[in-house]
């Protein structure tokens, strides 16, 4: 019998995602209306975590819920999924920030344009995670949203002290936003990194995927694993790079697709796989999530796909 594996710590967000689908992105100064608005529970750590669920990983989902009407949606959508996240002090003041939120407009061929409305995610404070028993964790997760905000020196300082937690870093849409200092912190913990191909471009100034791949790798001295939609995913390790394609899907939107990829590649990995058949694992639930309307599967979708790791 297979030994269990380590539980995975999802640290970041959980927000309230406000579909937005749109014919067109707009213009400056011009107004535009919404074909259609839906509000659907999200946030990267969020989406990484639900992958997990799913798959029946030992897993925490560490994301501070706040207080005010975001706070309220999520509380709600948790409470139906059977998950829990922070509940937090208030500060000094009384005072407890709400949760976050993002507006996604969605255009017809299904890539998303993100407008994110900063919460209480973007707030860690150290104490908060004097309640985990970081003995617990193999592996960690954190995305650059909550790191590049004023609590980010928190989410770094803990994975600082605690070293033997394989991290995984997902920088996203914030990767300049970042700055060099807790960048190079992060770097110094040899993390895996994990982000899409447009990202890897802005973030290195090289003009391809494999020149932007092997410096990401080269640079975190460790692995690199670097999304590119329909073309699948690749990982760039030891100066080599291995790509698995995907499979063509009809896109919704691609909401939450690398947060899906995330979770399922760090669950695959945990359990033993190779780089190959985890990037394999990872692209079905992406996948799958690019197939439905925000960023997570529905239990019974999750069932049908058959994913295992």
């Amino acid at each position: 019998m297979p030994a269990a594996s380590p539980a995975i710590l999802a640290v970041g967000a959980i927000m309230v995602d406000l579909v937005c689908h749109m014919p067109r992105l707009p213009q400056s100064g011009e107004g535009a209306v919404a074909e259609s608005v839906r509000a659907r529970v999200g946030g990267c750590a969020f989406n990484s975590a639900n992958m997990l669920r799913q798959l029946g990983v030992p897993h925490t989902l560490f994301a501070p819920v706040g207080e005010g009407i975001f706070a309220g949606f999520v509380e709600r959508e948790l409470h139906a999924r059977g998950l829990e996240a922070l509940r937090v002090p208030a500060r000094g003041d009384g005072a407890v920030l709400d949760s976050g939120g993002c507006v996604c407009l969605v255009e017809p061929d299904g890539e998303r344009t993100m407008l994110t409305l900063p919460g209480i995610d973007r707030h860690f404070e150290r104490s908060w995670f004097d309640e985990l028993d970081p003995s617990c964790f193999g592996y960690g997760l954190a995305s650059g949203y909550e790191i590049e905000g004023a609590g980010g020196d928190a989410i770094i300082s803990f994975f600082e002290d605690h070293a033997d937690i394989r991290l995984y870093y997902a920088p996203g849409p914030r990767i300049l936003g970042v700055g060099p200092a807790k960048t190079a912190r992060i770097n110094a913990l040899h993390p895996v990194w994990h982000l899409n191909d447009q990202e890897a471009r802005a973030y290195t100034g090289c003009s391809s995927l494999e020149a932007a791949g092997l410096a990401i790798a080269q640079e975190c001295g460790n692995a690199a694993v670097i999304t590119a939609g329909a073309a699948g995913a690749s990982v760039f390790a030891d100066g080599s790079c291995t790509t698995v394609v995907a499979e063509p899907v009809d896109v919704v939107d691609s909401i939450g697709a690398g947060d899906a990829h995330l979770g399922a590649l760090v669950a695959a990995r945990a359990a033993g796989r190779t780089w190959k058949d985890a990037l394999a694992i990872a692209n079905c639930a992406a996948a799958a999530v690019c197939q439905v309307e925000g960023g997570v599967l529905d239990d019974k979708t999750f069932a049908s796909l058959g994913i295992r790791v």
